[in-house]
């Protein structure tokens, strides 16, 4: 992690500390730097860890002068979110998706920053649903009807098996919790209503939630979670 950027939030802190008036400043102040300066270290340790472990396993070792300087751009960026506290799954497919563009050879900041900004704020659930969804897109299993020898289109039959999957599980113990996530990923750019029915909505993967998937396994990343 940058030392400017530890430094810039070493002195904010301080300020705040003095501004609040606290009893024995000095000692808080020197308390709250110590404890800061830990945390960055923290935190940009286990963030090295999560992308050289990932870049590890990247089957493409060089680069031309203009994609170095666009993956320096997307190392910035990573380490940026590493700093504000990303929770470190969230960290993990940041990095899958550094060697995802490195093991194309489509090495992009402005993709990575936009992909960066969204992932930062998933909940694991939201990442579970995501997952689930784009593979059961994939799997294109279609769902018979009752009584007939007819099946549902694919959006309709990945909204029952979705309910099916996941509602009972610790991350969706009820509908509600699903009909939520649902919601809740409405502000991000990886899904879309595709059908409206009178009991709901089924949502579907957008071309931006298809991109994600190409740079990363999401059954890799639930196997990682699992272990």
């Amino acid at each position: 992690m940058s030392n400017g950027i530890q430094n810039v939030g070493i002195g904010i802190t301080a300020d705040i500390l003095t501004a609040a008036d606290f009893g024995a400043t000095n000692f808080i102040v020197n308390v709250g730097n110590n404890l800061l300066t830990k945390i960055f270290k923290d935190r940009a340790e286990k963030a090295r860890e999560i992308a050289l472990n990932e870049m590890k396993r990247c089957e493409r070792s060089e680069f031309d002068i203009e994609s170095a300087d666009q993956f320096v751009a997307i190392v910035y960026r990573y380490q940026r979110a590493a700093l504000e506290g990303t929770a470190l799954l969230n960290l993990s497919i940041l990095a899958k998706i550094m060697r995802g563009q490195a093991t194309e050879g489509s090495v992009f900041a402005t993709e990575f920053n936009e992909f960066a900004e969204i992932i930062a704020s998933l909940k694991t659930r939201e990442i579970v649903y995501l997952g689930t969804l784009i593979r059961l897109h994939k799997e294109k299993i279609l769902v018979p009807k009752d009584n007939s020898e007819e099946y549902y289109e694919i959006d309709q039959s990945v909204g029952i098996l979705m309910r099916k999957e996941l509602v009972g599980t610790s991350h969706f113990p009820e509908s509600r919790d699903l009909i939520s996530c649902e919601t809740s990923l409405q502000r991000t750019a990886f899904i879309y209503p595709s059908v409206q029915l009178i009991g709901g909505t089924i949502f579907s993967p957008t071309s931006d939630l298809e991109r994600l998937a190409e740079l990363v396994e999401f059954e890799e990343l639930f196997g990682e979670m699992n272990a």
